[in-house]
Order: C-alpha cells, then sequence, then structure tokens
C-alpha cells in the first residue's frame, strides 16, 4: 500500500555514478512502494459495495497503475536521476515550484507514514478486543519500536526487506488459495449503495484507489542508483502490475464469499476469516504478516520524511559547523552518526507520526492522497513538457507511441483522477473529530503553510549565511555554495563531510 517513494538521499537534477540496486532489488522495493500486500485493504468496503469497489480496482488498475508505471519507467530510463519525481519536477518546475513539490511530497510522507502503525494497532486490537485508546497507543508502540531500532543504524531495516515481503506474502497466499473453494461470484457484484446497506462514499472510494496504486509513480526514486534501468524496470513494471492488483482482488474475493456483510469489514477482518478458514495458525500468521507487512511500509515512508528534511537543512548546517568551531554544536545535532541521517530527523518525524496516528486512518489516508493529487499534477506537467520540449531525447524504454500526442493521452487519465478526487474531497463535507470539512481545509492550511515553511528555511540559510560568510542566495531565493558552486539547480551537488546528504532550498 502506500505508495511513495523510498529514498531522496542524493538530492535532485543529476546523474549519481553509483549503482548498486539490481532488478530484485527494484522489485522487492517497489513491492512495497505500490502494495505491501493485503493487510488493511478491509476498509475499501467501508466506501462502496463490492461491485463498485472491484470495478474501481480494475479502472484504477488499468487507467491509473498502468499510466504511472509506463511513465515512471519511461523517464526513469532516459533521465536517471536519483530522486525520480523530484528531480524532473524541479528541472520542468524550476526550483521554486520543485521545492514547494518536495515540502508537499513531505507532508503526504507523513501522513502516508502515520497510517501503518494505525493499521497494525487495527489488527491487534481486533484480536485482543482493545479500546481505541489501547489501539492508539500501541500504534505509539509501534512507532517508538522501530525508532529505536533506525536510531541503532538503519541497514538493520534496509537489509530485512525480502524477508519482510516473504512474511508479508506466506500468509496471503495461503489465503487465497486454501479460499479458492469458498468463492461465491454473487458476493462480489452487490451494487446496493442505500443508506441502510451501507452507501457510497465516492470520494473516500478515489482517495483509496489512488492511495493503493500511487506508488507506481515513485518506481523513478530510485532510477539514479538501479544498475540498469533500461533492462529492470520493464520487468519490475511486467511483474508487479498484475501481482498487485492479484492480491488486492482475490483476497477480498474470498472474504466477500466468506462474509459479505459490509459493516464487518474493518482493518483485522482478515485475520478472523483466516482464523474461519484454516485456523488459529494462519490467524497468527496474518498477525505476523501484517506486522512485518507494515513495519516496511511504515519504514519505506518515514525514510523519505527524514531525508526531505535532512536534504534542506543539513548541509548548511554541518559547513557552519566545520567553519566555525564555536558553532560545533550544530555538527552534533545534524551529522548522521551511522544512522543513515542525522538522530534529530528520526526523532522529529517519529514524534510527528506519532502523533498523527491518533487520527482516524480513514482521515490519515485522505490528507496523503489530497497532497499527493497536488504532486501527481505537477508529475505529469513535467512528463508532457519532456515529450513537447525534448522530443529527439533518447528513450531505452518507451511504449508510449505517438510523441506529444501519445502523452498527452497517457497522461490524462492521471491527471484527471486526481483533479476528480480533489474535487469530491472539496464538495464531501465529511467530518473529522468533529470539525465539518476538516480534510479540505487541513489539505489548504498545509499547502499554505509552505509558504510560511519557505520563508523560515530562507531566514535560516540567511543566519547561517551570516555565521560562516561562505553562502549567498540568488535572485530567485536559492542558496549557492560561495565560489566553487555555479550551479542553480536544487539541492547542491555538492556533499558535506560526514554525510551523504545534499540540501537546497525552497
Amino acid at each position: 500500500m502506500g505508495r511513495s517513494s523510498p529514498t531522496l538521499s542524493n538530492g535532485s537534477g543529476y546523474k549519481v555514478e553509483h549503482r548498486t540496486v539490481g532488478t530484485l532489488g527494484l522489485l522487492l522495493i517497489g513491492f512495497f512502494w505500490c502494495s505491501g500486500g493485503i493487510y488493511g485493504n478491509e476498509a475499501l468496503l467501508e466506501a462502496a459495495p463490492s461491485g463498485y469497489v472491484f470495478i474501481a480496482l480494475m479502472l484504477g488498475a488499468v487507467f491509473y497503475a498502468v499510466p504511472l508505471s509506463l511513465i515512471s519507467a519511461e523517464l526513469s530510463c532516459a533521465l536517471p536521476y536519483d530522486g525520480g519525481q523530484v528531480a524532473w519536477v524541479e528541472e520542468t518546475c524550476g526550483s521554486r515550484l520543485g521545492a514547494h513539490n518536495m515540502y508537499w511530497l513531505w507532508v503526504s510522507y507523513v501522513f502516508d507514514a502515520a497510517s501503518y502503525p494505525v493499521f497494525a494497532a487495527e489488527y491487534f486490537g481486533e484480536r485482543l478486543d482493545l479500546s481505541d485508546s489501547e489501539r492508539d497507543i500501541i500504534a505509539d508502540g509501534f512507532v517508538l519500536a522501530i525508532t529505536i531500532v533506525k536510531l541503532c543504524g538503519t541497514e538493520y531495516l534496509v537489509k530485512a526487506s525480502g524477508s519482510l515481503f516473504v512474511i508479508s506474502m506466506l500468509p496471503a497466499t495461503i489465503y487465497v488459495v486454501y479460499g479458492a473453494k469458498e468463492f461465491r461470484t454473487r458476493e462480489w457484484t452487490d451494487m446496493d449503495v442505500s443508506e441502510e446497506a451501507g452507501g457510497l462514499d465516492v470520494a473516500m472510494l478515489l482517495s483509496w484507489i489512488i492511495w493503493l496504486y500511487s506508488g507506481f509513480g515513485s518506481l523513478g526514486a530510485l532510477a539514479g542508483e538501479i544498475k540498469d534501468p533500461s533492462k529492470s524496470y520493464p520487468v519490475v513494471i511486467a511483474v508487479l502490475v498484475p501481482l498487485v492488483t492479484a492480491f488486492l482482488v482475490l483476497p477480498l474475493m474470498v472474504s466477500l464469499s466468506m462474509d459479505s456483510t459490509r459493516e464487518n469489514y474493518q482493518p483485522g477482518q482478515f485475520d478472523t476469516l483466516a482464523s474461519k478458514l484454516c485456523g488459529e495458525w494462519l490467524g497468527i500468521g496474518f498477525i505476523i504478516g501484517a506486522t512485518a507487512c507494515f513495519t516496511g511500509l511504515y519504514n519505506a515512508q518515514i525514510i523519505v520524511c527524514e531525508r526531505s528534511l535532512a536534504a534542506f537543512l543539513a548541509k548548511p548546517a554541518l559547513d557552519l559547523a566545520d567553519q566555525r568551531p564555536n558553532w560545533r554544536v550544530m555538527g552534533y545535532l545534524f551529522r548522521e552518526n551511522g544512522t543513515g541521517v542525522a538522530p534529530v530527523f528520526i526523532i522529529f518525524n517519529a514524534s510527528l507520526a506519532g502523533v498523527l496516528v491518533w487520527l482516524p486512518y480513514d482521515a490519515l489516508i485522505e490528507f496523503s492522497v489530497i497532497k499527493s493529487c497536488l504532486t501527481s499534477i505537477l508529475y505529469m506537467y513535467s512528463y508532457v513538457w519532456y515529450r513537447v520540449k525534448r522530443p529527439d531525447m533518447e528513450r531505452p524504454f518507451n511504449l508510449i507511441p505517438c510523441g506529444v500526442v501519445g502523452g498527452v493521452m497517457m497522461a490524462a487519465p492521471v491527471l484527471a483522477m486526481a483533479l476528480v478526487t480533489l474535487y469530491y474531497a472539496a464538495i464531501s463535507g465529511d467530518e473529522v473529530l468533529g470539525l465539518k470539512d476538516a480534510k479540505i481545509f487541513g489539505a489548504l492550511i498545509f499547502v499554505s503553510a509552505g509558504v510560511l515553511v519557505n520563508l523560515i528555511y530562507l531566514a535560516y540559510l540567511r543566519w547561517v549565511r551570516g555565521a560562516s560568510g561562505s553562502y549567498s542566495l540568488d535572485g530567485n531565493g536559492g542558496m549557492l555554495t560561495a565560489v566553487e558552486n555555479e550551479a542553480l539547480l536544487i539541492p547542491d551537488k555538492t556533499t558535506a563531510p560526514g554525510t551523504d546528504e545534499s540540501y537546497g532550498s525552497f
């Protein structure tokens, strides 16, 4: 599930020279960004009856996942910049709008990351019959446990991606295989949208579809680290698109065949039905599989949050610490110390996620999706821009014919999905924590906050400049590193002593 990029470690706008990720590595990482498994998807049936859900899943795969995957593969092979979408938007839209795009992505990732501890707590809560407050405490414990492991060294979680994949997939596969004998097709075609049956929430259904499939647009985030993009990406999207779609559809088919009552479908219902189908051992297997899945997904999203902030804040502070001994405390605060990024970024993002887990999971998803829609609009613009401005650019992988026309037609359904989702979010009038229209107003507040963040960050750069005498601001508000850096793209292409992170400006 969720559906975002795994790393922004080397900044944007340039090609990295060290490529270490092969096809299998991209496939395993991509699985957690494009799906992660079936866990938590029970809540789809809160949005719509089964007939609408299956239609939405299939149309979403064809008109959203496939275009996103083909666009990401094409740009990743032609322009293998580390950071993917962030780099392409920054290059086509300019440094200032590109930096706002990165801010929106960071906000989206924080909300996305916070949803996975909530889902994990729901699975434990259903089995142990816990209250809402007890589930929230478990969610915070989940965040705390992963944060402690990350502070000991991120490599422990990164190296476990293969094991997490197997542990996540095995219970779901057993469930589908054993449950096939229970198939009852009439339970898959329910189109009753009456109030008594549970109704139809178009805004929530669209949010779920985008949330489930948007990870295909983030596969390009690793483009700069893939050994042979032109060979890896075609294989990965050929495997992931049908695999992800199958593991979204088949478990729901099994579950609805066993229990067609929509109101029963809360996170954890798969666990209950798995125990009923095969015994307690498979129910326990679902708890283990869900924990592995949500661990991989939470870690993936929160790494992006950490590295996004580090890319903007760490390097100027480290340079200041190196040049001014009296500011050495900045080095202790912002140096990564073997944890991938400085512990302050790990703790800050984990603390924010720990607060957000107290929100309802459907609100977290819809908040995340609203901001994801904004970045998708810029992404599609960037793709069409390359088709218009660079028609002769070498494209080692290109299954989208007809030049600009083909590019527009491929981007159109993704753009339409984003705009329609924003429209329904604006008119839904849903309440969150008793506040009417909270989701759309919350999204507007976070987008508007980007302007404030811009001003704060520029003040931070001016302060660093004044303290070190080593930085100057360009006419557009970007930052140049003294005399040796002439590039205006952000982040800067140099790295600070003791860190692999680069930085830029809003």
